[in-house]
């Protein structure tokens, strides 16, 4: 007898391979989209990493600028006290006799010129104070300037202008008192200094002079600017 073959129909097996298809296709995009989710979520932790670092640079920037600002504030208010400070010693009676040198050739010279002399190098001493003080406080202004602009150069100029009209009532004074010094230079000298104010001296009275007023003045428009930068540390 002959044995029969029994075939299994096409359409009996092509769902079932077409269920197996649907069941990889399904398998490989659940793959597919589980990557891609992965991916985002790595890029967004980079992406809010670099956001994060990018505030924490800023964040350091400003505390930096900061820094900066506050020490180069409190350099410049602490070389302007001592600014100040000289400048009224040079105004301060009277010359004490230990800042009065005496002329290597004294014995050969008149009293006059001794007295010139001694006074000379005690103002001399005086002033260099000055000048040391001012080239500290000048190098830390240009550093202001390269950073806040001219917004300091109002008062500071008022300073500086109240410096050299000292330095000028100093220098008349001294050549007044010089015995080499012609008659028709002094005349003019004593024109020049009756037309001026008289700020040689301080007058050590508990009512400040008015010198010394305009220079407190402006050096409190410098605090004025100044200190606000002192609380931003």
């Amino acid at each position: 007898m002959q044995e029969q073959q029994f075939n299994i129909p096409n359409e009996w097996i092509r769902p079932k391979a077409d269920i197996c298809y649907a069941l990889w296709r399904l398998e490989l995009e659940y793959i597919e989209a589980t990557t891609l989710f992965k991916n985002l979520i790595l890029s967004g932790a980079a992406i809010t990493g670099a956001v994060v670092a990018v505030k924490g640079l800023s964040t350091w920037n400003r505390q930096l600028k900061g820094q900066h600002e506050y020490e180069l504030s409190r350099r410049i208010l602490v070389s302007l006290f001592k600014f100040r400070d000289v400048i009224f010693a040079v105004r301060r009676p009277p010359i004490w006799q230990h800042e009065m040198e005496s002329p290597p050739d004294e014995e050969k010279r008149s009293e006059e010129y001794i007295r010139h002399y001694g006074l000379s190098k005690a103002y001399q001493a005086r002033w260099k104070k000055v000048l040391s003080e001012k080239t500290v406080l000048y190098t830390d202004l240009l550093e202001a300037e390269a950073i806040w602009g001219s917004e300091l150069r109002n008062p500071f100029k008022k300073i500086f202008d109240l410096e050299r009209e000292l330095y000028s009532c100093v220098l008349r004074y001294l050549e007044l008192l010089h015995p080499d010094t012609t008659k028709e230079l002094k005349e003019e000298l004593q024109k020049i200094h009756h037309d001026k104010r008289n700020i040689l001296y301080d007058n050590l009275s508990e009512e400040p002079d008015e010198y010394v007023k305009e220079f407190i003045a402006a050096v409190e428009e410098v605090e004025l600017y100044l200190k606000p930068k002192l609380k931003q540390k």
